[in-house]
């Protein structure tokens, strides 16, 4: 009994001894003290010496001290052998060597807007920049709450136009005219602000839904997917969008942005039914529209987003295509002439039940022996399935068939179509480039050659130049150019060469191109720390006419990336905004053969251009960084540094998973 009071005092009398001297500190430095729920400018700086120290902070530098910090805090701790709190002591700030800071004013913001000035990092940064960028100033990277050199530049450049002086920083006057404050309204782009019916940050619904359809469509990246939520993500891929298009950049969908987008904004966004009796068109729903989805697809017409009962603009896009190839007008509308011409392709059936095999076509409500082949190829990547591999296709089934469509980068439907079930390797598919096939047809993005080539010759003969002209290599400013060659002709605007975009450039069918030999190309390393999993998803179609040039090998966050082969670095590419590949490296051998992998969410320390690394070294770690969905790895392979192939066998062959 005496000696349990004896420790007792004795621990009273070292916490005093500790705490004192800690709070004094805390006084001095805004460090100590943060714990879970702190933002602003002081948790980056954490941040930012947690991983300076080799500790792990999933999510990254963002200014959030959410669980992730936490946890890395508490690592850090304890690999110092200090108490694992999991908040930042004075003990914890000397080992992060952040125990003595300046404070910069921006971080004494006391709140209401006035004095917000670079540094800062709050939630009023957030509106501030939503006024900026609703007043038509262009923020790359959208509200994301950090007050740095682009959000300065923007706001010294409205206060300019406003006659405010351009001090950056916000006083009264400039909250006002951002309508941030009482007595002013939010100032607007004389020149490019619309009026009338118009979709801006804060609106909801389909017709948000539709307009980010139509901006994955042409290949745009849209944070945080097609989810009808007109958010800063939304925003900064409409300015985007309207960059590209030659429009007006304000982040706002007016009437013109709307019609180069193929979006009715009369429509309201309010859900119409279906109209099994007569014409079916934009904004129809229902089984109706989905049997016309079905009839699309099993006539060869590919429809984004598969047999989901919504007529959107990819419906639209999908009857405009199968109407043109049919020598009926081109209204995008299925009229009485479209659903005949239909039914005469499926053999007299609108819409079969079954259109290609066993699997597609299921969806809730189907059972048996399919159904259970499709949700045990689900349950093989490790996502969970309540009630298991039972032969049912319930509501369970479905939202796990979603979240692995969205994982592997597929139409988020519910309902197995024919690219889920290439991947899940449940069904044949027809022939892809990369396979040993050579189909005739028009070049597609990524692609490389003297298709490409006589694309862009034909686009600089009609005066449709680009940047680095023709090089014979499909990227993003061939599609440019095509979509400004479509627009001035009246040609739906995606980027792609269909027929009607051929045979306005004179282009003929070609066979494309046969792929490299890949014979004497052997892996030596698997290029992902297990557990994991991946599928044959070669080719599989993407946002704007891309199509998947590599595999996808998804594992958890933070799980080591090797070095495939021996080699050296020759490229290394850090996320930013918009990026499709986030931070991204390419390995090339002695022969020019380089392999690129994609969404890493760190380097390890070293990678950089020039660096050799040998077969197994640690490259860096999986993420989600960029255009992704999840974490994982997207891996290409490019034989002696041309077009790529499809790397599935080569990454079963050694199967690491």
């Amino acid at each position: 009994m005496t000696f349990g009071v004896a420790l007792s005092v004795m621990a009273v009398n070292t916490i005093c001894t500790v705490v004192a001297p800690a709070v004094a500190e805390a006084r001095a430095n805004p460090i100590v003290g943060l714990r879970l729920g702190s933002r602003g400018e002081p948790v980056r700086l954490v941040q930012k010496a947690l991983m300076a120290k080799g500790a792990y902070v999933r999510g990254g530098v963002d200014g959030v001290y959410g669980p992730a910090t936490v946890s890395a805090v508490k690592s850090f701790q304890q690999v110092n052998g200090l108490q694992r709190t999991g908040s930042i002591d004075a003990a914890t700030a000397r080992m992060l060597d952040v125990s003595s800071v300046t404070v910069p004013s921006a971080w004494n913001y006391q709140g209401g807007f006035v004095g917000l000035r670079m540094g800062a990092g709050h939630d009023d940064v957030k509106a501030v920049q939503r006024a900026l960028m609703n007043a038509g100033m262009s923020l790359v990277g959208g509200a994301d709450g950090s007050f740095g050199t682009v959000t300065h530049n923007a706001l010294v450049t409205f206060q300019r136009r406003q006659g405010l002086g351009d001090t950056g920083v916000i006083d009264q006057a400039t909250a006002r005219s951002l309508g941030l404050i009482g007595g002013g309204s939010p100032a607007s782009s004389a020149s490019s602000a619309p009026s009338g019916n118009a979709l801006r940050q804060g609106a909801t619904g389909d017709l948000v839904r539709a307009v980010q359809q139509a901006i994955v469509r042409a290949g745009g990246y849209l944070l945080g997917g097609v989810d009808g939520v007109f958010g800063p993500g939304t925003a900064s891929a409409v300015r985007a969008y309207q960059i590209v298009n030659d429009l007006p950049v304000t982040g706002i969908v007016d009437t013109a942005t709307a019609r180069v987008m193929g979006v009715s904004l009369s429509g309201g966004g309010s859900p119409r039914p279906g109209n099994p009796g007569g014409s079916l068109q934009l904004g129809w729903r229902g089984d109706a529209v989905r049997n016309l989805q079905r009839a699309l697809i099993n006539a060869g017409v590919h429809v984004l987003g598969g047999a989901d009962g919504v007529f959107g603009p990819a419906t639209k896009s999908a009857v405009k295509s199968f109407q043109q190839r049919n020598g009926l007008p081109a209204t995008g509308v299925a009229d009485g002439a479209t659903l005949q011409a239909l039914k005469a392709s499926n053999g007299g059936s609108p819409a079969p039940s079954n259109p290609t095999n066993g699997y597609v076509g299921l969806k809730q409500g189907s059972t048996g022996a399919a159904v259970r082949a499709v949700q045990q190829a689900i349950m093989r990547t490790g996502l969970t399935l309540l009630g298991g591999a039972d032969g049912m296709f319930g509501p369970a089934t479905t939202s796990a068939l979603k979240l692995y469509q969205r994982t592997n980068g597929l139409g988020v439907t519910g309902v197995v179509d024919a690219a889920t079930a290439r991947v899940m390797s449940l069904a044949g598919s027809t022939p892809r480039p990369g396979d040993g096939h050579t189909p005739v047809g028009y070049p597609v993005y990524g692609e490389r050659g003297v298709r490409v080539l006589a694309l862009q010759t034909a686009l600089i003969s009609n005066r449709y130049s680009f940047a680095g002209g023709a090089d014979g290599s499909f990227g993003s400013a061939t599609t440019g150019a095509i979509v400004r060659f479509q627009q001035a002709r009246a040609i739906n605007p995606t980027g792609r060469v269909d027929e009607t975009t051929a045979r306005a450039l004179g282009l003929s069918p070609m066979a494309a191109p046969a792929p490299p030999d890949t014979s004497s190309i052997k892996l030596s390393s698997f290029p992902v720390e297990g557990p994991c999993w991946f599928g044959d998803s070669w080719y599989a179609p993407r946002g704007g006419g891309r199509v998947h040039l590599g595999v996808d090998i998804i594992a958890d966050h933070g799980k080591r990336i090797y070095a495939s082969v021996s080699g050296k670095i020759i490229s290394v590419v850090h996320d930013r905004p918009g990026s499709l590949s986030g931070n991204a490296v390419k390995l090339a051998m002695a022969d020019g053969t380089y392999f690129f992998y994609a969404h890493l969410s760190s380097f390890e320390n070293g990678i950089e251009v020039g660096t050799r690394v040998k077969a197994g070294a640690v490259l860096g770690r999986v993420g989600s960084t960029g255009n992704s969905a999840g974490p994982h790895l997207h891996l290409e392979v490019h034989p002696r540094g041309g077009v790529a192939v499809n790397p599935y066998p080569l990454v079963k062959a050694i199967d690491g998973c």
